[in-house]
Formats: structure tokens, sequence, C-alpha cells
């Protein structure tokens, strides 16, 4: 019963976090841009080399992660899924916390928008803390022992 509550909070996590990832991240003005619009200013930041491409591709690849870790727990693979949803949790929460710490400049011309970033972060610790209680979880099964009761 434990893993199915756990596999259930981590799937809430998995949804909300890719959620997230679609409101806004940033702020120019009256203008909101969501994470992906974000990622296409990338060559303004200096990352439009190697490192550019590696994390346009890591973000965008959170939501086939996360739809592997949902699939994997439907077909009853839990502990493979939570090990895929730890993954994404942790990829996608350090972004988040990283983007909710800097705050929300109310002032600056250009800012982080806060709703997008505490939004997937809370996916992401949902994420983490329902795959977590997946793998901790025990299953009892009888085995028999030679000469003993099961």
């Amino acid at each position: 019963m434990r893993s199915v509550v756990g596999a259930a909070v981590a799937a809430v996590g998995l949804v909300t976090s890719i959620a997230g990832t679609f409101l806004p991240w940033l702020k120019s003005g009256s203008t909101t841009r969501d994470s992906y619009q974000v990622l296409s200013l990338r060559d303004l930041a200096g990352l439009d080399g190697v490192a550019g491409g590696v994390v346009t591709s890591i973000w965008v690849g959170l939501t086939p992660l996360a739809m592997i870790a949902a699939a994997l727990y439907v077909v009853r693979f839990p502990r493979i899924a939570a090990c895929v949803a730890l993954l994404f949790g942790t990829i996608s929460g350090t972004v988040a916390l990283v983007a909710t710490v800097q705050g929300d400049s109310k002032g600056a011309l250009v800012g982080i928008s806060i709703s997008g970033p505490i939004t997937t972060l809370a996916g992401a610790v949902l994420t983490i803390v329902g795959a977590i209680t997946v793998l901790t979880s025990t299953r009892r099964s009888a085995v028999r022992t030679p000469g003993g009761n099961p």
C-alpha cells in the first residue's frame, strides 16, 4: 500500500512540475515568458555554443522523462520508475530552486517571475518524496526455508 501511495504522490509531482515549466519564468515589462521561451534567449546569455545545446536538450527532455516515469509506474515497474522520477525531480528541482532563490524582482524591468519556478519546485519535491517512498517501501513475500516454516 505504501508503494502505491508513493507512486501516486510522485505522479502528482511529475504533472505539477511539467505544468510549472509552462507558467511564467521571466518577465520583461508587461511580457512574461515560460521556461521554454527563456531557452530561446540563451544566446543572449552567452550559452549559444555546446553548453547552450546541452542545457536546452536536458530541459526539453524533462517532459519525455516524466512521461517515461509515469508509464513505468502504470506498467508496474515502480522501483525503476522511482529512479527515473528521482532523476527528473533532481534536475527540475535544482533549476527551479535556483530561479526561486533569485527571487521576484518587482521593480526591475527584466526579472524572474516566481510562479513558474515555485510550481516546478513544489512538483519536484512531491516527485522526490513519492519516489523515495516507493524505494523505501518493503514487499513481504513468503519464502520457504529448508526444513522450516514460511
